[in-house]
């Protein structure tokens, strides 16, 4: 007599076949539906410093993802600093577009990260043959952008932040963020720096 013990009764093997289908399908249900709960969010840093290792980064995240996953690419641009600005003649002469222009550089720069990184999400997933859903960001400029990635994993409702090792392996986020993230699991991948 074998048996299959669940939360409840003992459930014993020996049932009619017909019986023991049903309950073997309850117990799919309830498995995928238990799944889908405890579904996790991972939050991705891109850096337009270290492409590399954020394209290590979304292929790490994705290697771990399971179905239901969510994964976000987010890029938090550091804030144009004042220097910039400064550095003209007189700003009050500047014209609107070339204002408009220098205030949307960070923002431009993380486009473009973003598309690199989502071709080598793309040629990640085909290679794993997993289809995960992935969400590209690019937040708003900010001048403490280590307290900003964090603030966004929490915004995300995030379980896991994953991110490259910064340029050359020396970034000096990586180290903040693995000590000052509270209730969260942070990979930094190192796997390109070989």
């Amino acid at each position: 007599l074998c048996s299959h013990r669940r939360r409840g009764p003992f459930v014993p093997l020996s049932l009619p076949r017909d019986l023991r289908a049903r309950v073997s399908q309850r117990s799919v249900r309830e498995m995928l539906a238990s799944r889908l709960r405890l579904a996790s969010k991972y939050v991705v840093g891109v850096s337009v410093k270290d492409i590399s290792g954020s394209q290590a980064a979304v292929k790490k995240a994705i290697a771990f993802a399971q179905a239901g996953d969510k994964i976000s690419a987010i890029h938090v641009p550091r804030m144009v600093p004042e220097m910039m600005l400064s550095s003209m003649n007189d700003p009050a002469d500047a014209s609107e577009e070339a204002l408009a222009s220098l205030l949307n550089l960070p923002s431009k720069a993380g486009a473009s990260a973003q598309q690199k990184m989502k071709e080598a999400a793309e040629a990640e997933m085909k290679r794993l043959s997993k289809d995960i859903e992935i969400e590209y960001k690019v937040g708003a400029p900010t001048s403490d952008v280590k307290q900003a990635l964090l603030a966004t994993c929490r915004y995300e409702g995030a379980n896991f932040l994953v991110l490259g090792a910064g340029e050359g392996g020396k970034g000096s986020i990586p180290p903040f963020v693995a000590g000052n993230a509270d209730g969260l699991t942070v990979c930094i991948v190192r796997d390109h720096l070989m």
